[in-house]
């Protein structure tokens, strides 16, 4: 039986406070913004930041911390209205730099007239039925010389899921060929994809490749009481930003996280 948006909603809450989504979503927003510098130079030091497929927007909440405008993008609607509660209860001194779209991507260009800095799609990509389709329309909003930041599930990063959590060969070597995985969001199902297969979907419409991370590519594995009592997540959060810029770790980490610039 799938689940009501309530369900989903509640369950993504759930998922956003446990520490590894604190800890990829801090990463994420690391990654990314070492790439801005001259982002910011041009915009006088505040970006116009879409998050398209929001969810609860942790990293474009992030953004408006900072001072940015964000608009979160969110088809569901219960998601978009807990992200919205979430903000005015995080940022209330904030709340006249975000706004809050219930729309698809596809849908972008119907609801809104201008475009972005930067644009924010993470873990959204894998539930969109025609990724083209949403790559187009993401690419034509955002503005010459913007950043476009996609974080996904890495094929390669499952396949060592299966090895070491699960301790199930069988299902490793069936990764290598998947084409979807199952999960409690979208429609029970996601597609599943490698770097090399979103960068094939990428080079058509004119992106140069900045920046390519992997994130939690440890931290699944580990035992925090190898650590000193309180230092998990820092020490882990400094394991996975070092090692995530590593071209022979991040290629195996649970989701990789690609920063590309429009030409």
């Amino acid at each position: 039986m799938e689940r009501t948006p309530e369900d989903k909603a509640e369950l993504l809450l759930e998922l956003a406070e446990t520490p590894l989504a604190r800890l990829e979503a801090e990463l994420a927003f690391r990654h990314l913004l070492r790439h801005l510098e001259n982002d910011l130079k041009r915009s006088g030091g505040v970006l116009n930041v879409l998050d398209a497929g929001s969810g609860l927007g942790e990293v474009a909440l992030r953004f408006a911390a900072l001072g940015h405008r964000v608009t979160m993008l969110e088809p569901q609607a219960c998601l978009l209205r807990t992200a919205e509660e979430r903000a005015r209860e995080q940022l209330p001194e904030k709340a006249s730099l975000m706004r809050f779209l219930n729309d698809r991507i596809e849908n972008l260009e119907e609801c809104i007239s201008e475009d972005f800095d930067l644009i924010i799609c993470h873990e959204t990509i894998e539930y969109v039925d025609d990724p083209l389709r949403a790559l187009n329309v993401i690419t034509r909003v955002l503005r010459p010389r913007g950043k476009l930041s996609l974080v996904f599930l890495n094929r390669y990063g499952l396949i060592m899921e299966k090895v070491i959590l699960e301790g199930n060969v069988r299902l490793a070597m069936e990764a290598f060929e998947m084409e979807e995985f199952p999960t409690p969001l979208h429609h029970g199902r996601g597609h599943l994809y490698s770097d090399t297969e979103i960068m094939n979907l990428l080079d058509p419409l004119g992106y140069n490749l900045e920046g390519q991370y992997g994130l939690l590519i440890f931290s699944e594995f580990v035992d925090c009481s190898l650590f000193e009592e309180g230092q998990c997540y820092k020490g882990l959060l400094e394991l996975e930003e070092r090692a995530g810029r590593e071209p022979h770790l991040k290629g195996v980490g649970k989701y990789i996280q690609i920063i590309c610039s429009k030409s």
